[in-house]
């Protein structure tokens, strides 16, 4: 069965001796691998078309139930290149594609999920230095995976709590917080701008201008979430601390 759709190459490995297979979002798919031959030769059809970010229009080939359907066209609508030649962007990036493919199961269409991850490209192609735009993916993938931390309201009682438990993915209040361990104190100005970010949308993020607190605040709130709950360290980001001690 030949099926067409848009995709955002997400990661690619070798595979043989000159194959590829190539990992993307689509919007119609979800997360789909898919069986590239020779895109490693000189001259081959395929071009520079499966390089990670690439957002590309593509045709593959293979029985409904294909574990590894064949790439057949790949034709390129953006590069995203500019994404890549700075280290610390491409890091930040790695860290996000990373997380998608942690969260979402293979075949299963999210719609919502592939605009957000082409609207972060775009916008941080347009600013490169706001770095909200990758906070921002992270808050709203954990919420329509359904991992979305929760944050303002003891999760036990419902008073107003500051203190985040690792373990409860929420914020609890003292008196509830006997049997729970772990936790990093939330500001309130962190905590009212995580729940901003729950209701808007990425528009909204080129107007906000955080302080490096408060957006550290955001990022040491997620990122430990992610750590606890969700998958265990992401490798890029252990990856990324290494080159910091070099």
């Amino acid at each position: 069965m030949l099926k067409k759709t848009e995709g955002i190459v997400l990661r690619n490995r070798p595979h043989l001796d000159a194959d590829l297979i190539v990992t993307y979002l689509t919007p119609s798919y979800g997360i789909l691998n898919l069986y590239a031959k020779s895109p490693r030769k000189i001259g081959s059809r395929f071009g520079s078309s499966l390089e990670p970010l690439t957002y590309a229009r593509i045709s593959c080939f293979g029985k409904e139930q294909a574990t590894l359907p064949r790439l057949t066209q790949s034709d390129i609508i953006r590069t995203f290149n500019m994404l890549r030649e700075s280290t610390d962007s491409f890091i930040g990036i790695s860290e996000i594609l990373e997380l998608t493919l942690r969260l979402l199961p293979e075949r299963e269409p999210n719609r919502m999920v592939f605009p957000l991850l082409l609207n972060m490209l775009l916008s941080l192609e347009r600013e490169p230095g706001n770095l909200l735009y990758l906070t921002f993916y992270k808050l709203r993938i954990l919420s329509l995976a359904g991992f979305a931390p929760r944050v303002g309201q003891c999760v036990r009682c419902g008073r107003i709590a500051g203190r985040f438990y690792f373990s409860e993915g929420s914020t609890v209040c003292r008196s509830c917080a006997d049997t729970a361990d772990g936790f990093i104190e939330l500001s309130p100005p962190v905590q009212r701008v995580y729940n901003y970010l729950m209701r808007t949308g990425p528009a909204t993020v080129r107007r906000l201008r955080l302080t490096e607190e408060v957006h550290s605040g955001l990022e040491a709130l997620i990122n430990s979430h992610i750590n606890y709950t969700v998958t265990g360290k992401l490798n890029t980001r252990e990856y990324a601390e290494g080159l910091k001690t070099l």
